[in-house]
């Protein structure tokens, strides 16, 4: 999820370098994730068809347990390795949930967490993670602050200490916290330098106005410079806090020692803080085109279009759909149409977006300036064909195929799980999740996938937002 994060003092380094790439991979899937397809001919459907885990079903005895000081989680054992994955979410303390005037806070909470706690200083906190191969990170979504550890069993004290001392003792010095305002300044000018960034930006705008998911979510520049560790420390006495807390741990531990560690860590937080209130995302969806101009080699497009929640009888029937309409490998209605018989894009995509106040179906592609009117008619050609005639019912089993034959594939390591277990219970799919999944694939109907292609691909309702070195407002 997130990664080792390391910042020196000086304006640049290959560790500021490390940050702002990260930095930036956060801008990129709060705002775009668009797929870094390349024009190579893979095909994961095929893979998965000719796999070992193609008739496989994940069965994991997944349970709910208590902690002693009645902190809640969900908890896999796997005793294949001697390692220890912990995946935390805290609920409604992402960049959404900055307050005014501190917008860039939780980013920087997220890169300072790291950098000395208790009586390390930021060198020695980072020592001890190297010498005992730990794994510590944070993280700021925009819904979510979350982090990670990752650790061998025998290190799992020292792993729990440092991860408890980030969190309730952060030293929040003053040489880091201006090695990280520097870097997010440099990364808010940078923004403007790379085309993806520029668009993921005026497409927040356009789509949500005034919401606070249209805010950068890197932060304001303004804020940025006057944050100090008086509202840092503001920010995790508010938001780190117990009420808001999801925890999934999982790897070589008894459930008694999974308690332990859980109260070991996150134990001695606050129960509760005060926070602000975010509205849901009130969207004009009207169908409009926004257009950006700037000489480049390439042409790049974002469409957006009403989604689900995860909770609602639509989603795995509109899941199924996009699939089919753009899903991975080369056999998706758009990959075969607009890559492989014209050639037009370098990739295509969509995703149905589930963010806590906006459901979205979000999708892009790039292209040459010269190729992109036509990929945009025939994207817009197919997307209303999806909703005017549906899918077959061979695009719908081998649609179901391959979601089922590949599900196993993302629970390759413990952080996986370990993460997944934290999703499952934030979108309250019970702890048989993992089990049942495949079935709910299963049972998707052939009526029910054409009735959510109806419902959803509406052209109507389709709005494009675009970096076209030929186009301009």
């Amino acid at each position: 999820m997130a990664r080792r994060i390391y910042h020196k003092k000086s304006s640049f380094s290959p560790k500021l370098f490390k940050f702002l790439s990260f930095v930036v991979l956060i801008v990129l899937v709060v705002y775009g994730g668009r797929s870094l397809y390349k024009s190579f001919k893979f095909n994961p459907q095929r893979l998965v068809e000719n796999s070992i885990l193609k008739e496989n079903t994940f069965h994991a005895d997944v349970k709910e347990i208590v902690s002693r000081s009645g902190i809640k989680a969900y908890y896999f054992e796997d005793k294949a390795n001697p390692i220890i994955a912990l995946s935390f979410r805290f609920k409604n303390s992402g960049s959404a949930f900055d307050e005014k005037g501190e917008l860039g806070v939780s980013q920087m909470a997220a890169a300072l967490l790291t950098e000395g706690a208790g009586d390390y200083s930021s060198r020695r906190f980072k020592d001890i993670l190297d010498e005992k191969a730990i794994s510590i990170s944070f993280a700021a979504g925009v819904d979510d602050f979350s982090g990670a550890m990752l650790t061998l069993k025998q290190n799992q004290k020292t792993a729990a200490r440092l991860l408890k001392l980030a969190l309730t003792e952060p030293r929040f010095d003053d040489d880091q916290i201006r090695a990280v305002r520097e870097q997010l300044l440099t990364l808010l000018k940078q923004q403007k330098e790379f085309p993806d960034s520029a668009l993921s930006l005026a497409w927040g705008k356009e789509i949500y106005g005034s919401h606070p998911y249209g805010r950068n979510p890197v932060g304001d520049d303004d804020d940025i410079r006057n944050i100090g560790s008086e509202a840092l420390s503001t920010f995790v006495k508010n938001h780190l806090v117990r009420k808001n807390l999801i925890v999934g741990i999982a790897g070589d531990l008894s459930e008694d020692d999974a308690k332990k560690l859980i109260d070991q860590i996150f134990g001695a937080l606050p129960e509760s803080g005060t926070q602000s209130f975010v509205d849901n995302a009130l969207i004009n969806w009207t169908s409009r085109e926004f257009n950006l101009s700037r000489p480049m080699a390439q042409s790049i497009a974002t469409f957006t279009a009403p989604g689900v929640k995860r909770s609602d009888a639509d989603f795995y029937p509109l899941y199924i759909a996009n699939e089919i309409f753009v899903g991975q490998g080369l056999t998706s209605r758009l990959s075969k149409a607009l890559r492989e018989d014209r050639g037009l894009t370098y990739g295509v995509y969509a995703y149905l977006s589930i963010q806590d106040k906006a459901q979205l179906i979000k999708g892009g592609f790039s292209s040459t300036a010269d190729n992109f009117d036509e990929a945009k008619a025939l994207l817009t050609k197919e997307w209303i064909k999806m909703g005017k005639e549906g899918v077959s019912e061979e695009e719908l089993e081998q649609a179901k195929s391959y979601l089922i034959s590949s599900y196993n594939l993302r629970f390759a390591s413990l952080p996986n799980i370990a993460e997944t277990l934290v999703a499952m219970q934030e979108e309250n799919l019970g702890s048989d999740f993992l089990i049942k999944r495949n079935q709910y694939i299963k049972d998707v109907t052939l009526e029910q996938v054409n009735n959510a292609a109806r419902k959803y691909f509406d052209a109507n309702r389709l709005i494009w937002v675009n970096f076209n070195s030929t186009k301009q407002n």
